[in-house]
């Protein structure tokens, strides 16, 4: 049991096998004062997966739609993105987005569309992300299609060593209602990785158990 909880523990953090093999290999070339290049091609694609936490309000138009009188928005969100572009943090990527998002635990909203990253700074890039969706709401509230624009700024370095890469950011969102646009939302909050969340401390605790890394070859 323990050993199949660490390998899927080490699979979600590295890349498979197979994919490094596709990718091709190179000999590891350095010298002192030069540049390091690693002895596997990096990986083309990142993907980043991530827990948020917003406040934010809705229009005017959409007070009925709410059991509080108050139109102050409490919003959870996962949100995903697999992004292709050339090796580096230096390079612009742009791949599918996924957005889903539970509003004061009687709604539940699923968005599809593209995320596109922006290198401004090294490991700080922007992370713009447009898309469409619809609604579950619970009653008083009425189910919808929705459009959605979310702009991200954080920390986002690109990972050598796998297609993984750990993401923690700000966000401004933005929903705007196909039956009725002048029923909006406006949301700002905070994203947490989610290997950050659960699984680095899944692997520390696993080692402080064992008394050694995870993936230390237990003793015969």
């Amino acid at each position: 049991m323990r050993g199949a909880l660490l390998a899927l523990i080490a699979s979600l953090l590295a890349t498979p096998a197979a994919a490094q093999a596709a990718e091709g290999t190179e000999e590891t070339e350095w010298e002192p004062g030069g540049e390091w290049r690693p002895a596997l091609s990096p990986p083309r694609v990142q993907w980043s997966a991530r827990y948020g936490l917003g406040l934010g309000f809705a229009s005017a138009a959409m007070a009925d739609d709410f059991a509080l009188s108050s139109r102050l928005l409490v919003e959870q969100t996962l949100r995903s993105e697999l992004l292709f572009g050339a090796p580096g943090d230096e390079h612009f990527r742009v791949g599918p987005a996924l957005d889903l998002r539970f509003q004061r635990f009687d709604t539940v909203e699923v968005a599809g569309g593209a995320a596109v990253l922006f290198p401004i700074a090294r490991g700080y890039p922007l992370v713009l992300t447009a898309g469409a969706g619809y609604a579950f709401r619970a009653q008083p509230q009425d189910d919808g299609a929705f459009l959605l624009g979310t702009l991200a700024w954080g920390y986002r370095s690109y990972n050598f060593h796998s297609f993984y890469g750990l993401g923690l950011q700000i966000y401004v969102s933005a929903r705007a209602h196909l039956d009725d646009l002048a029923r909006y939302e406006i949301t700002a909050g905070v994203e947490v990785d989610l290997a950050a969340l659960f699984v680095i401390p899944a692997m520390f605790f696993i080692s402080l158990i064992r008394g050694g890394p995870p993936d230390e070859p237990e003793a015969e």
